[in-house]
């Protein structure tokens, strides 16, 4: 199982959008610049570099190592800020904890987030998520700029470090943006889309997802869509 984290299991009130703009500001000395598009769904990696773009950065791909590395020095800070702002969504840290209960080895939870790798762990330790989770085989961004080629590299290191084939549709996806959709999709894996963040059920029905949940409030409503019922 690999869960989205910002708007499925938790709304972090902002922070990773204060750490850009800190992050921006420290690297640039100037204020973090308007215009960039939205950022549902996609990978830190790609924001990052649509930032510099339209910063009007000389060759933005060169320092988006640098960036990326000023970032992930701050993943302290963020963690404080999330803890102060943000949330777990209604039944999130509950789904977490009924997947873990069941059979040993049955079910491996990890993420498949935009987040890069040191940022999602500091989120999801702020509101006590982490605790149900492999952080260790997750897929995220920072280490590609599409959020679909970050499914390969999840299923690599979950198959390594628990010795299961996790090809098709044993790897589920579970997000409320279509770019969770559209990434199980493409590598040939489940998706369940829930509608906490800025799409509905029916955008989420349309981009393709095999079922799609209100929230996560109901426990045993999220268990049966991700067919462990």
């Amino acid at each position: 199982m690999l869960w989205d984290v910002d708007h499925t299991l938790m709304d972090a009130g902002g922070a990773g959008v204060a750490l850009f703009r800190r992050a921006f500001t420290d690297m640039f000395g100037r204020p973090f610049p308007d215009g960039t598009t939205s950022l549902a769904g996609r990978t830190d990696r790609a924001i990052a570099l649509e930032i510099l773009t339209v910063a009007g950065v000389p060759e933005p791909r060169a320092e988006l190592g640098p960036f990326q590395q000023l970032i992930a020095g701050l993943a302290p800070r963020l963690g404080r800020l999330t803890a102060e702002r943000g949330r777990v969504l209604p039944g999130a840290a509950e789904a977490l904890a009924a997947l873990a209960a069941l059979d040993s080895g049955r079910v491996v939870q990890s993420v498949l987030t935009g987040n890069m790798r040191v940022t999602a762990a500091a989120k999801l330790a702020a509101l006590g998520l982490d605790r149900y989770l492999d952080l260790a085989v997750g897929g995220y961004g920072d280490d590609h700029e599409i959020r679909a080629d970050l499914v390969p590299l999840a299923r690599a290191s979950a198959a390594a470090a628990h010795g299961a084939d996790f090809a098709g549709e044993a790897t589920v996806l579970i997000g409320d943006t279509p770019l969770d959709i559209e990434a199980a999709r493409l590598s040939g894996a489940r998706s369940v889309g829930v509608a906490t963040g800025g799409f509905s059920q029916a955008e989420l029905a349309a981009a393709g997802a095999g079922a799609v949940l209100p929230d996560l409030a109901d426990t045993g409503r999220v268990v049966a869509a991700l067919g462990l019922a």
